[in-house]
């Protein structure tokens, strides 16, 4: 019984961490005549490489924003070195 409650209590947490912010900012851009107009980052990186963050943070971080599209361009390192310094 103590195990059924601790799955669930781990489910509400990680469901409550993983849902997207309730504001998002918006961005004002005026479409091109026959084009749409997209909100971009195209550089960020992650843990994985020189970020302080998951890729699902830089994703909320991108929506609430007002991004409407990221690139994720993460530096190839070997791991064993990454988690060194961590």
């Amino acid at each position: 019984m103590k195990l059924r409650g601790l799955f669930i209590s781990m489910f509400i947490l990680f469901n409550g961490l993983n849902a997207q912010p309730q504001f998002r900012n918006k961005i004002n851009m005026p479409d091109v005549l026959g084009f749409k107009t997209l909100k971009c980052d195209f550089h960020s990186h992650t843990i994985f490489s020189d970020g302080d963050v998951w890729p699902s943070y830089r994703v909320e971080e991108a929506w609430r924003d007002g991004l409407d599209a990221i690139a994720i361009t993460d530096h190839y390192i070997k791991m064993v070195n990454h988690f060194a310094r961590l």
